[in-house]
C-alpha cells in the first residue's frame, strides 16, 4: 500500500497550530476516506503517527479531526 501524503496537512500545522478538518476536507487533501474506527484514527493510524511526529495529538468528534499541539514538560 502506498504511503499517504500528509504534506498539505503539515503545511497547515506550521501556519495554524490548532485547527480542525472535516471528513470532506480530509478526503480532498489526502484523497482517501477517514478510517471508520475513531480509536484507530486517533491512536494507530498513519495520520496519528504523523501528528505525533509533528508534535500534535488528534481528537475526533462528530466526523471532525482536531489537531492540538502537545504540551512540552
Amino acid at each position: 500500500m502506498p504511503k499517504l501524503d500528509f504534506s498539505k496537512i503539515g503545511e497547515l500545522l506550521k501556519t495554524t497550530p490548532d485547527f480542525s478538518l472535516t471528513e470532506s476536507q480530509y478526503k480532498k487533501l489526502i484523497g482517501k476516506d477517514l478510517p471508520k474506527d475513531p480509536s484507530y484514527l486517533t491512536k494507530k493510524s498513519a495520520l496519528a503517527k504523523f501528528a505525533k511526529q509533528e508534535g500534535f495529538i488528534i481528537c475526533f468528534q462528530e466526523r471532525t479531526i482536531r489537531f492540538e499541539k502537545t504540551k512540552k514538560e
